[in-house]
């Protein structure tokens, strides 16, 4: 399912925060006490766009606890170890372990795209690197550049309360880094990187595919996801047309995660 038309629908309507499910595909947003004369108006949008719109009204609290019972520890890749606040396991002794709680912010390493990404950045040579998180989330890719020996690494997101989350997993992780608010590298100094990851909506990577080539390192990489399988030739030509080579691709469920040399 492309979420991107749906999300994006939700932005507009001041509702940055939606949980998605695939199976059976649904995305829902919490519109908070107060504000529910804004649902007539927004449900006759999504109708308007073929949605079928069911509204339930739950406690403040419930909406904030529930969706945790679907981030569970979660092992994939060469040694990646995903796990929230509130359900911890032992680690192997060559696991690589990501404690997080992601909040309202995306990224829990339960979804196809921020797995690519992780195993994307598994095979990079990131001992004393630079890395830029763009669309930096929870910060969960952040945390497993740290966990690779990155030296300098840097987050953006234009959700104020995805960076403030970053920052805590951060520092639960013991990772060193300065995530900021922001569009894309807009909030960072003039540097290149030698890895950029943009886990971000196609449209967004499209438009972000200059200037992510001109901070990008001669030699360096840039790994993007986010991006559901019909969307991904036009990622494919944006990141080629600007002299990104296509090194390898992960495809899991509808989504493709890809990495691309400079």
């Amino acid at each position: 399912t492309d979420w991107e038309p749906w999300i994006r629908l939700f932005e507009a309507h001041g509702l940055p925060g939606t949980l998605q499910e695939d199976h059976p595909p649904a995305i829902s947003a919490y519109i908070p006490p107060g504000e529910e004369v804004r649902i007539p108006e927004i449900g006759k949008e999504l109708e308007s766009q073929g949605a079928q719109v069911q509204i339930e009204t739950v406690k403040e609290e419930d909406w904030a606890e529930s969706w945790k019972q679907f981030f569970v520890p979660r092992r994939f890749g060469k040694g990646w170890l995903i796990q929230p606040t509130w359900d911890q396991v032992e680690p192997g002794p060559d696991e690589r372990v990501i404690t997080l709680d992601p909040g309202q912010a995306f990224g829990t390493g339960d979804h196809p795209t921020t797995r690519g990404c992780l195993i994307l950045m598994e095979d990079c040579d990131l001992s004393g690197a630079t890395v830029a998180d763009i669309g930096c989330g929870s910060g969960i890719l952040t945390v497993g550049a740290g966990r690779l020996g990155a030296e300098r690494i840097v987050g953006v997101d234009v959700d104020s309360v995805a960076v403030q989350a970053a920052r805590e997993n951060l520092d639960r992780n013991g990772v060193t880094a300065e995530v900021f608010v922001g569009l894309g590298f807009d909030p960072l100094p003039e540097e290149a990187f030698d890895l950029v990851v943009s886990n971000i909506i196609s449209s967004a990577l499209i438009v972000l595919a200059p200037e992510a080539a001109a901070r990008t390192k001669p030699g360096g990489a840039w790994i993007v996801s986010g991006i559901i399988q019909a969307n991904w030739p036009d990622v494919q030509h944006a990141a080629e047309s600007v002299g990104f080579r296509l090194d390898r691709e992960i495809r899991e469920d509808e989504w493709v995660s890809a990495r691309f040399l400079r």
